[in-house]
């Protein structure tokens, strides 16, 4: 959907000509769609002040927009969701089980604390694709969802997102890097639209911030090729928004 189809459906939608749950989903696309474009910045983040800085070193800012795709997770989630964690915070080590000294290698789960963080306070459920509640028990190292490839998994799960959530979504592998057992090494957001989309919003070091609809076969065929080889995972975090967003 572009911009101009998902701002006729919410003007419709305020005349009470379209129901709510076609209003909810597209504004929720629409405002995310302003991110699109945005440049990809390693560590890059648009902290809670609106500062483009890094998650690493928030004392250094930049004069123009730059994004990684933890920095997008954040930055869209504070649009949607703004009563989220500060940057600071935001890839706080839940378990204790990251870190330097860490045999599974330095911030191996970065990517699957980071969406349990940003979604702290909110009703939430993993999408398995049967859906289970989040348990303290979980760690990034047996929450690791389902095969990237395992397209019947992908339908069961999107079907469940609804028109007031969002899907907060952490990729894994194992043997990604030298050092490393098991990485979440990437992340992303699934929004709904008006239309039955499934929006997969993710930055990319060579095309920014850009979006794929996961609902389309087109779209379905070109994100697994992007994310083909390997044995990759992904771990889908349903979120219900707070009402009045």
């Amino acid at each position: 959907m572009n911009k101009t189809t998902a701002l006729l459906l919410l003007f419709l939608a305020a005349l009470g000509v379209l129901p709510v749950q076609a209003s909810h989903a597209a504004d929720l696309t629409t405002r995310a769609d302003q991110l699109l474009g945005i440049p990809y910045r390693p560590d890059g983040v648009r902290d809670e002040a609106g500062r483009w800085t890094l998650f690493e070193h928030p004392e250094q800012t930049f004069p123009s927009p730059g994004l990684n795709c933890s920095g997008l997770d954040y930055c869209l989630m504070r649009m949607i969701a703004p009563s989220g964690p500060p940057a600071r915070q935001a890839g706080r080590d839940r378990l204790g089980d990251s870190g330097p000294a860490s045999a599974m290698g330095q911030d191996w789960d970065f990517g699957y604390d980071l969406i349990l963080n940003l979604s702290e306070g909110l009703s939430r459920r993993w999408l398995l694709p049967e859906p289970r509640q989040v348990s303290t028990l979980d760690s990034g190292s047996t929450a690791l969802g389902f095969p990237v490839a395992d397209q019947a998994a992908w339908k069961k799960a999107l079907t469940q997102i609804g028109p007031d959530q969002a899907c907060l979504v952490s990729f894994s592998q194992t043997g990604r890097r030298k050092g490393y057992t098991l990485q979440h090494y990437h992340v992303g957001v699934i929004l709904p639209d008006g239309s039955g989309g499934r929006w997969l919003y993710q930055a990319l070091p060579k095309s920014g911030v850009t979006k794929l609809n996961l609902s389309d076969p087109a779209g379905m065929a070109r994100f697994q090729g992007m994310f083909s080889g390997g044995d990759k995972r992904v771990l889908l975090l349903g979120v219900t928004l707070p009402p009045g967003r």
